[in-house]
């Protein structure tokens, strides 16, 4: 072989070594940008569901509200490393809303390049946004406990059953002075009574006292007798319950059921206090100002009925017309009667999207959008 040739064969190996070189360091450097991107999207979509998280207990128009969103999106998006690294909550995270009931956080990342700098330069900049709506639960809602009530409503004639014509009240109105009619936060309301209707034993001047004979508000969500009804009140029933749907009543007052299973609950949580500042429960456990309240055994989604579509000596069944969230203050032991105080749209069960209830209590969970 010729010297010349000698020296073209070097140099195209050189070439393909050098192009060969190059190859590989973009693959380095191409992994680890996607290794980046990835952690970067995991802190993204943290911090989107713990901003929407503010929404499942207040109004996402509210300044307030959107400023315990704003904070919390900013320090669980900081929560995990990137590249080595936390993230600034301030200048590397940003929070939106770009619509009702949704969070959207947006973060930035400059990464430095090991072998590819030659190519792209010493840094490249890593993006990732993830945006978390509070959505409306209102199908396929299931943990509901066996309890049903009615909405509250003004009962004119003080005979603790709704007549035709009285005002059902499914909101509360703003500056409302007196909130024991109405399903407003903290109200105090008898979740399973246990006392027959105008017994003078019955709790005085708490919204949802409509007893029928043998109604008793405990329902049958599928479950077998006592045992079976005791069960889904500790645990957390998978019977399916969505709206317009009827639901069976227990038979009898199930005293006894009712009181182990709530007791067990009382107990799990029993330091739990009801703070009126943040009109929401508060333990040693779970707090009311970090969004841990909600995990407290003592917080419960029960279905609701309209007095309107009224109960009968006939009738066995309730209609669903909406959901609500309770933390419960209390149990009488002797007679099995729940007092528990209202906990508005506290997240709960299957994700939506669903158009939900125009009025009234609604269930809201998490989830991500994008």
């Amino acid at each position: 072989m010729h010297a010349g040739n000698r020296g073209q064969v070097l140099i195209v190996f050189l070439g393909a070594l050098l192009a060969l070189l190059g190859v590989a360091a973009l693959g380095i450097d191409a992994g680890y940008l996607y290794t980046v991107r990835h952690e970067l999207q995991r802190c993204t979509d943290a911090g989107a569901l713990a901003g929407a998280s503010a929404f499942l207990s207040g109004n996402w128009i509210d300044g307030a509200t959107r400023s315990v969103a704003d904070g919390r999106a900013r320090v669980f998006s900081a929560k995990d490393m990137v590249a080595a690294s936390f993230l600034s909550p301030g200048s590397e995270v940003s929070v939106s809303f770009p619509g009702p009931y949704r969070v959207r956080v947006d973060a930035v990342r400059n990464v430095n390049l090991f072998f590819a700098r030659l190519f792209l330069g010493p840094t490249r900049t890593v993006t990732a946004y993830s945006t978390a709506e509070a959505s409306v639960v209102d199908t396929n809602v299931k943990g509901l406990k066996p309890w049903g009530i009615p909405f509250p409503w003004e009962d004119t004639n003080g005979n603790d059953l709704f007549d035709p014509g009285e005002t059902v009240h499914k909101d509360c109105p703003d500056g409302i002075a007196d909130t024991s009619r109405y399903f407003c936060p903290g109200t105090r309301v008898v979740l399973k009574i246990g006392t027959p209707k105008n017994s003078p034993k019955n709790p005085a001047g708490l919204p949802s006292l409509q007893q029928e004979p043998g109604h008793f508000f405990a329902l049958d969500l599928d479950a077998s007798g006592a045992s079976g009804y005791r069960d889904a009140i500790e645990g957390e029933s998978n019977y399916p319950v969505s709206l317009g749907d009827s639901i069976p009543l227990e038979t009898g007052n199930m005293v006894g059921p009712t009181v182990q299973g709530t007791q067990t609950l009382l107990d799990a949580d029993s330091t739990s206090q009801w703070n009126a500042a943040a009109s929401l429960p508060e333990s040693d456990r779970f707090h009311a100002d970090d969004g841990s309240w909600m995990n407290s055994p003592r917080v419960i989604r029960i279905p609701v009925y309209d007095p309107e579509v009224a109960l009968s000596n006939g009738k066995s069944s309730m209609v669903v017309a909406g959901f609500a969230g309770f933390w419960i203050e209390s149990i009488e032991h002797h007679q099995g009667t729940v007092i528990g105080r209202y906990i508005p749209m506290k997240a709960f069960g299957q994700a939506g999207p669903a158009p939900g209830p125009t009025a009234g209590p609604v269930l809201r969970t998490l989830r991500l959008v994008e």
